[in-house]
């Protein structure tokens, strides 16, 4: 019988490239929603509400919400969820995926594109050249 403590993972595993090190210690509010993401979840319109996120990944949810009066903090959250910077990671199933997409547009503001003839095509046509 192996004694009691940590396991090891064999070095060729993702982990061995010190990403264990730099998570943060397991807190009891990563297996549940806090108070605080319960409240956000009412606050979003039914359609942008992520309800597998909140079930199969709670941890993942509180963050969302404890930062989503933080425009640029929130981007950047998402950002890491969707994008797979660090190589190997086994990522999020589509249907989660598809909700931080969601989440995501809801954020963003729609892109406008500019007019035809560039902005200042209402005023040439106001004051066209002689």
């Amino acid at each position: 019988m192996l004694p009691a403590g940590p396991q090891q993972r064999p070095p060729e595993s993702p982990d061995s490239e010190g990403w264990t090190a730099q998570r943060r210690a397991p807190r009891h509010t990563d297996e549940a929603l806090t108070g605080t993401t319960r409240a956000w979840l009412r606050k979003l319109p039914p359609g942008r509400r992520p309800q597998g996120l909140c079930t199969q990944f709670p941890r993942v949810a509180n963050r969302i919400a404890w930062c989503w009066s933080d425009t640029v903090l929130l981007q950047q959250v998402l950002d890491d969820l969707l994008v797979d910077r660090r190589g190997g990671r086994k990522g999020f199933s589509r249907a989660i995926v598809v909700e931080l997409r969601r989440l995501r547009d809801f954020i963003e503001p729609p892109r406008q594109e500019p007019p035809a003839g560039g902005r200042w095509a209402p005023l040439r046509r106001l004051w066209p050249r002689g």
